[in-house]
């Protein structure tokens, strides 16, 4: 069984300048808590993925997950890194109490340290920050005795890439044995297009790749997969239908793959547009920025429920 989730959250802002979409409508609690319980209608485990920045440019999203939990919807917190490994360590620990506080769930430690700025691999030090908050994270575990499962992750790195040999000389081993997770962001067909035949192939490649690495750098074959972020853009060159056609065919071939590369989780970019008319960044959404939902919607809600039945 497939444990899903959501990015619930809005972009609101420039992802390249980080100018602040003043047009772009802002977050309603409730109906976005009320597509999230719409969503995870009889799912065993749904994640609702939060973003938080230690001493970086970016604010929280959303900035209260408290609303979007229970019944059976769990925080997927992210902690990135945005510079001194000392103070992102002890910011790690306080990450493991809150997500116990908040009911469980996982944690995950840095976001995408192989790729560049806005995201952690543009900070110095980023490889440290994640031995250090791994090792912290634990450690504060096993001192709370709490229930948080622990895990980092990556965009795209087939064998070969430097990710795995920067990971492999940076985290000591003990630290990568007690890992639960290791989370795949990657949007097929987003920022390489691709024909449609040949997408299914693609994305098998890059999961089994990525299982193939992730055992060469010792992670225990039984330690899960989770993709942790995918999606597809709607907008003038990009149709609401083939949103769903894509999306569906990347979600079906991960799931084909589940038992032979131990996938466990699959979590989408995002629940609602951040400005349906704002660049591509902004309109990953299953709902337009008013909340009506597209064709993917439906989609994701009828796969989740195959996977609870």
């Amino acid at each position: 069984m497939i444990a899903f989730g959501v990015w619930p959250g809005v972009v609101a802002k420039d992802l390249v300048r980080l100018e602040t979409f003043v047009d772009a409508p802002p977050e309603d609690i409730e109906r976005t808590a009320e597509a999230l319980r719409d969503l995870s209608k009889g799912a065993r485990r749904f994640y609702v993925r939060c973003y938080r920045t230690y001493r970086g440019p970016h604010e929280p999203t959303p900035p209260d997950p408290a609303p979007y939990l229970g019944d059976g919807r769990v925080v997927d917190y992210v902690l990135g890194y945005g510079g001194d490994v000392a103070g992102f360590a002890a910011e790690v620990r306080g990450a493991v109490r809150e997500v116990a506080e908040l009911g469980g769930g996982k944690l995950q430690v840095c976001e995408e340290v192989n790729m560049p700025a806005p995201l952690d691999g543009g900070n110095p030090g980023c490889y440290e920050a994640l031995a250090a908050g791994l090792a912290a994270a634990v450690a504060e575990r096993a001192r709370l005795g709490v229930d948080v499962a622990i895990g980092f992750n990556a965009a795209v790195a087939l064998p070969g890439d430097p990710f795995w040999a920067a990971v492999a000389a940076a985290v000591d081993p003990d630290s990568l044995a007690q890992i639960d997770f290791l989370g795949l962001d990657f949007f097929p067909d987003v920022f390489r297009p691709m024909p449609s035949e040949v997408l299914p192939g693609a994305v098998a490649h890059v999961v089994r790749s990525f299982r193939e690495s992730a055992t060469a750098l010792g992670i225990p074959a039984a330690v899960p997969i989770h993709i942790t972020e995918t999606g597809w853009p709607t907008g003038p060159e990009h149709s609401e239908e083939q949103q769903a056609r894509v999306l569906e065919t990347v979600a079906r071939t991960v799931f084909s793959l589940a038992d032979e590369v131990l996938v466990d989780t699959y979590e989408l970019f995002g629940l609602r547009d951040g400005l349906s008319t704002g660049p591509r960044e902004n309109r990953f959404g299953l709902l337009r920025d008013d909340y009506s939902p597209k064709p993917a919607y439906r989609l994701v809600r009828e796969l989740i429920a195959e996977q609870a039945g």
